[in-house]
């Protein structure tokens, strides 16, 4: 006899016949954090009706395959190039630390965040943290005094962070490293603000002597869908893909945290300096930076930064 299972299994597999799908992940590093979350979740998506398949990338951009793959994984400051609202979460001393973030993304904001990413073309997934911002240099930066006169090494177009460098009365500059050996040349007289995963990638503690956990500033990455070939896909396939996002949350945090401290693990066995910031240093570093609206993009009006900053802050 054959089971009702069965029948529901033939049935429900001829109705939904399996769709192979591609994620392009916009990383070249095989072995960073955004390259593990998309291996996980492919692992944790590709059942019955899915298959995922993995398609590195070699920092190309997501204009080149914004239409040509069903799901997209990228920095979140690029992809706030083209939904300028996701420059609030970037915001530098704005959040506490990162579990106040999450709580603002897995609430109101992520909510509206979402609403608008879909107005601009997007069905964002699921957003994956990379970690918080921190200071490398010859200098302890657990002090904003301390940053006055020197230079930061920005990899990527960033007027927020020159903003933020301006109003600590340092520099900011842009390059181009074509090669790790390069970039430990700039930084040899340049500091950097990263997440520590970045920095011991770039090995800074070849160049640098100190790091000041300032945590202060959300490095992410979003797993997102072209709207125009997500609403084609089946709704059974669309609530699969929905669902593993919110079954490895946990996980995808998890393993970032523990990604970064095992970064500063070795850093300080490399014999690096580590400063954390004091809450009365911190303020002082809150109370140099431009108002809150000003480190927003100039594209948004002043409403919808207002609604931003004010969901963004939990009132």
């Amino acid at each position: 006899m054959i089971s009702l299972f069965l029948i529901l299994q033939l049935a429900y597999g001829h109705a939904n016949p399996r769709l192979t799908l591609s994620l392009f992940a916009d990383t070249a590093d095989t072995t960073d954090i955004a390259q593990i979350s998309a291996q996980k979740f492919i692992q944790t998506a590709s059942q019955q009706t899915v298959s995922i398949e993995l398609k590195p990338g070699i920092q190309r951009g997501i204009s080149v395959e914004q239409g040509r793959s069903d799901l997209i994984l990228m920095p979140l400051h690029r992809l706030a190039r083209q939904i300028p609202e996701l420059a609030v979460l970037e915001l530098p001393f704005f959040y506490s630390d990162i579990h106040q973030l999450h709580k603002q993304l897995d609430g109101k904001l992520g909510k509206y965040l979402k609403q608008q990413a879909y107005q601009r073309g997007w069905q964002i997934l699921a957003w994956w943290d990379e970690g918080m911002q921190v200071f490398s240099g010859n200098r302890r930066y657990n002090e904003r005094i301390n940053l006055t006169g020197m230079e930061f090494i920005l990899l990527r177009d960033d007027p927020m962070a020159e903003l933020q460098f301006k109003s600590f009365n340092a520099w900011s500059r842009r390059v181009s490293a074509e090669s790790s050996q390069q970039l430990l040349k700039e930084c040899a007289v340049g500091s950097r603000s990263a997440s520590l995963q970045r920095i011991w990638a770039e090995r800074l503690d070849r160049v640098h002597l100190s790091v000041s956990l300032s945590r202060h500033r959300y490095e992410g990455w979003v797993l997102a869908a072209p709207l125009s070939g997500w609403q084609k896909l089946p709704e059974i396939q669309r609530q699969q893909l929905q669902q593993a996002a919110i079954q490895m949350q946990n996980w995808q945090r998890q393993q970032a945290s523990h990604r970064e401290q095992v970064a500063l693990d070795k850093l300080k066995q490399n014999n690096m300096q580590i400063y954390e910031l004091t809450p009365e240093k911190r303020q002082q570093f809150i109370q140099r930076l431009p108002a809150w609206p000003d480190l927003l993009p100039v594209s948004l009006s002043p409403e919808t930064k207002q609604i931003l900053l004010t969901t963004a802050a939990g009132t």
